[in-house]
């Protein structure tokens, strides 16, 4: 069944207050950092777990088809009158409460539920060796209860949260919303007047600050769609993404190439100096300096493409909705690339295009609009007016037909196409340009 509601998560940056900011601080930090080594602890109990009944299994010479003698064996070792005494799943959480007993209930019995899902999904290719097994660092986001959090505002106008640890303690937050472009305070007085629901609240240390992640359940919100009308993205060269319909005259241009690849560029050759610099440095409190400040570039590096990926995703989906398109088309990028001669590779390496791809989904989600993915043969070298395909008709910026003469910009023709075809695919494999140099490999 259908969710009536989408979710997205606000990054709040949180603060304390009062005469117990010290002792709130503390202990925050304590939990944060038990709860990164709770979390591997839990991974690799319940990778012993299996690693047990395996060997159980080849021991006695047991079928892990056969029903019956796995459920004798589970009762054997994951009972209350067995082994291990619980559950498989309990076993780990028993594990960190007595190894980690400074971790809140809330937060243990969340933080075991949520790891083990998560090695549950990947536990196949980790027993097959087909990948390790999860390693959690020390800054992860960990999840507490919902029941946990509770929101306030004071007579200042100020929100904050409450965080229950216990009985008899909690800790209070500010929430500190700065320039709030993403329009977070209105998004909190909903949840205080409970016009506005959330999941399971998550909280971060990071760089020193404090953050609440909360998933926040945005009602779904009744758009009507034309499900024959597409929008197709294009990764341009002189434009990050050029997006026009499959019917109608309506295209736009967004963002500059030559501006954003200036910017990362620049953090890029920042960061490169500073690990030369760092050769120079056997040791000591300077490296440790160069070490923070090379980690401060890769971050902002990081932040910088995400919030242009940001910027570029929520403009392409708002297109959508202006025109009512009811299909978001986007090109198929892996495998692909030869027939582009337009620095289109270039880009792809330093733009983190799948990532916007992601983010174009979600964002379509919440309004009810499909996103699927092209087939990108062919889609820069044929004319979006007669279809004539010719290669080299394709002039840098500039697209010429050399059969009907028609001349437009090569980014638009591109997305044209794109928004038109309908060579949908899931993987590269289905692609045409992969299938032609996979049998020339051959």
């Amino acid at each position: 069944m259908s969710n009536d509601y989408n979710t997205r998560t606000l990054k709040l940056k949180i603060y304390p207050f009062g005469e117990e900011q010290k002792k709130t601080k503390d202990r925050f930090y304590q939990i944060a950092n038990d709860t990164w080594k709770a979390a591997n602890r839990i991974s690799s109990g319940q990778y012993f777990n299996d690693q047990i009944i395996r060997t159980v299994y080849a021991r006695r010479k047991i079928d892990p088809k056969d029903k019956a003698q796995v459920e004798a064996i589970e009762r054997e070792f994951f009972d209350k009158d067995g082994c291990f005494g619980s559950k498989q799943q309990a076993t780990t959480e028993r594990d960190i409460k007595e190894a980690f007993p400074n971790i809140p209930s809330y937060v243990s019995n969340a933080l075991n539920q949520v790891v083990v899902s998560s090695y549950n999904k990947e536990k196949s290719n980790v027993l097959m060796g087909k990948r390790s097994l999860r390693s959690y660092k020390q800054g992860m986001a960990f999840t507490t209860s919902k029941v946990s959090v509770a929101f306030f505002d004071n007579e200042d106008g100020k929100h904050g949260i409450v965080w229950k640890l216990g009985r008899k303690e909690h800790l209070s937050f500010y929430i500190y919303y700065g320039k709030d472009k993403g329009n977070y305070r209105e998004t909190i007085q909903s949840i205080l007047n409970n016009s506005l629901d959330y999941s399971a609240p998550q909280f971060q240390v990071k760089d020193g600050a404090f953050y609440l992640l909360l998933p926040v359940k945005d009602p779904k919100k009744e758009i009507a769609l034309d499900s024959n009308l597409s929008v197709g993205v294009d990764l341009g060269v002189s434009t990050p993404a050029y997006v026009a319909l499959s019917k109608g005259p309506a295209k736009e241009a967004l963002g500059s190439s030559k501006d954003f690849l200036r910017n990362r560029t620049q953090i890029q050759r920042r960061i490169r100096e500073t690990q030369r610099s760092l050769k120079l440095i056997s040791g000591g409190h300077g490296r440790t300096k160069k070490l923070r400040a090379l980690n401060r570039f890769r971050d902002n590096e990081r932040n910088f493409v995400k919030s242009y990926n940001h910027k570029i995703s929520r403009n392409i989906v708002d297109f959508a909705i202006k025109h009512k398109a009811g299909v978001i088309k986007m090109e198929m990028l892996e495998g692909f690339g030869v027939e582009r001669s337009n620095g289109t590779d270039f880009i792809l390496r330093n733009w983190s295009y799948f990532e916007l791809q992601n983010m174009i989904k979600y964002k379509a989600k919440r309004f009810g609009i499909n996103v699927v993915k092209v087939d990108p043969y062919h889609t820069s070298q044929t004319c979006s007016a007669c279809g004539n395909y010719e290669f080299g008709q394709r002039k840098g910026r500039e697209f010429i037909c050399a059969k009907c003469g028609n001349k437009t910009n090569a980014d638009y023709n591109a997305a044209v196409n794109i928004a038109r075809s309908t060579l949908v695919v899931s993987r590269k494999e289905d692609c045409q340009y992969f299938k032609q140099h996979s049998r020339k490999a051959a």
